[in-house]
């Protein structure tokens, strides 16, 4: 019995152009009809992700920041881990080193080193503001044209600080404490109301969503997504994200 369908937003629930298609809203629309919960799970700020799903009316719960967070429907905040303050100053200060513009997620907002950032404020005063004011890290964003150079720096941070240190995309870092993973949270989450692992059903496509494809007996890696998520999850949706793959997939479960 399915009571938990959990899906990540970027080149899974999301179109390319950051949509959501009409089956995919009926999905959700579906699945919470017959009580079934509809969890969000993304890299994406609390703010990154709900501007998005209420431009579709689609109220629901989220995981964010690669399992930084928990938010109920309300947006009320449930369960958080956040980072060592000391190790993320050190992950700040070495992109700043090396010229990389960057994200801080915090318990009191989202702000950036540059005005690109589309949900954050820009840090006009610059970043340590936010270490001097003592704020909780949850996460820090950052992306660069240059793969080889995150590639250096995803494998420096790591071993300098012992993150957990993940990518969406080729060209962007994503860090958070070692325990915000998306399949640890929700797993956290699952024993929260008391759902089995196999009653609940996990979409994902990249590299940061191995983790909940790993603990999710019932996974499914998008017909776009990577080849290391395809092999690792038990199915691959028929269809990709710009076809609507998430929602034909859950419709045709609900029958």
């Amino acid at each position: 019995m399915i009571k938990m369908i959990a899906t990540d937003l970027d080149g899974t629930m999301l179109k390319n152009d950051w949509s959501v298609s009409g089956l995919n809203v009926k999905a959700v629309e579906k699945a919470k009809e017959q009580g079934i919960r509809w969890m969000t799970i993304t890299g994406r700020s609390y703010r990154g992700a709900v501007l998005l799903m209420q431009q579709y009316g689609i109220r629901c719960e989220y995981v964010l920041m690669n399992g930084a967070e928990f938010r109920d429907e309300d947006g009320k905040l449930i369960f958080s881990e956040d980072m060592n303050s000391e190790k993320a100053e050190k992950v700040c200060r070495k992109l700043d080193a090396e010229g990389i513009k960057f994200e801080i997620n915090t318990d009191h907002g989202d702000y950036a080193t540059t005005k690109e950032m589309k949900y954050a404020d820009f840090l006009e005063a610059g970043w340590k503001q936010i270490f001097e004011k003592n704020y909780k890290i949850r996460k820090i964003l950052c992306f660069s044209k240059d793969t080889e150079k995150i590639k250096r720096l995803k494998q420096e941070i790591y071993e300098e600080t012992g993150l957990s240190v993940l990518s969406s995309f080729a060209d962007n870092i994503e860090v958070t404490a070692p325990k915000a993973q998306k399949g640890i949270m929700l797993k956290r989450v699952a024993e929260y109301y008391d759902i089995k692992s196999e009653e609940v059903i996990v979409f994902g496509d990249g590299w940061n969503d191995l983790s909940m494809i790993e603990q999710f007996p019932e996974s499914y890696a998008m017909k776009n997504g990577t080849k290391e998520l395809k092999e690792r999850a038990a199915h691959i949706t028929e269809y990709t994200n710009e076809e609507s793959g998430v929602g034909k997939t859950v419709l045709k479960l609900l029958k």
